[in-house]
This record gives C-alpha cells, structure tokens and sequence, in this order.
C-alpha cells in the first residue's frame, strides 16, 4: 500500500471511530438551565446625613436545585453616613410570594454602599418552592419599592 493511500485510509478509519464515539457521548446532557431575573431599583433614603440612593439586585433559578432562587443585592448611595468613614446603610427585605402554591417568605439585609455599584451582600437563597414567584423589594426608611416576576424551576 504507497503512503498517501495509507494516510487517507487512517484518516478515514479516525473519522469513523471519532463518529462512533462522539454518537455515543451524551451531547449536552450535564448542562443545567438557569433563568436570570433583574430586581428593579428600589430608590430610598437611607440612613445617615443626606444619604439616598437606589437598591436592585439579581435573582436566579437554576434545575439543578429546584424550589430555590438565589438572590443578590447591590445599592449605590450618595450623601455622607453619621459615622466617619462608614458608607450609608439601609436596612432591605425582600418579600417573595410564590403565586401558584401560595407559600411566601421574607429576607433581610442591612446593605450599605457608595457611588461605586457592587454587589452589598453574598448571594443568599430563598426556599420559594417550585412556580411563578414575585419578590419585592421594601427598605426601613421611606423609599418607593420594586416588585418582578421569576420562574423557579
């Protein structure tokens, strides 16, 4: 057999295993979903001298761990705290509702923040359960909430 006929038949003989054992493979199988949510911004006052600003945050569900939404809080304030070098503060809530099993919850959170937006709190969990499930966002001192919708897996 000359080389180049013997090349071409290795290639073939590669393609068609490749072939075979790609067949085999579960293609995408391991790939969870996950359905990300934007809270929208609650605008507040918040405590300290002149301090105000806006609370949002994200929310996701993933099918990997059905019933909960992972959630996360980010503010951005301007004014000065009553404390040297402590940023404004605000006490949050977030109250979900889940819409098709009636089960609702509440979580909490003192975020405090700057004129740089990031991220005020770890991500925490809320055990929503399985639904449409609407948060809102409500803060301790006089502010205009926000609500949104989220599909928990």
């Amino acid at each position: 057999m000359s080389l180049p006929t013997l090349g071409k038949s290795i290639a073939i003989t590669g393609l068609a295993l490749a072939g075979l054992f790609g067949a085999a493979a579960p293609a995408a199988a391991d790939q969870t979903q996950d359905r990300w949510v934007n809270i929208p911004d609650t605008a507040t006052v918040a405590h300290g001298i002149a301090c105000g600003g806006r609370i949002g945050g994200v929310t996701v569900a993933t099918d990997a761990l059905p019933g909960l939404v992972y959630v996360r809080l980010n503010a951005t304030f301007v004014g000065m705290s009553a404390t040297p070098g402590v940023l404004c503060s605000v006490f949050a809530t977030l109250h979900w509702r889940n819409l098709d099993t009636g089960a609702t919850g509440s979580w909490s959170a003192d975020v405090s923040g700057g004129l740089l937006d990031f991220p005020a709190e770890p991500w925490a969990h809320l055990e929503t359960g399985s639904g449409r499930v609407e948060v809102t966002l409500t803060t301790d001192r006089p502010h205009i909430p926000s609500s949104t919708e989220i599909t928990v897996y």
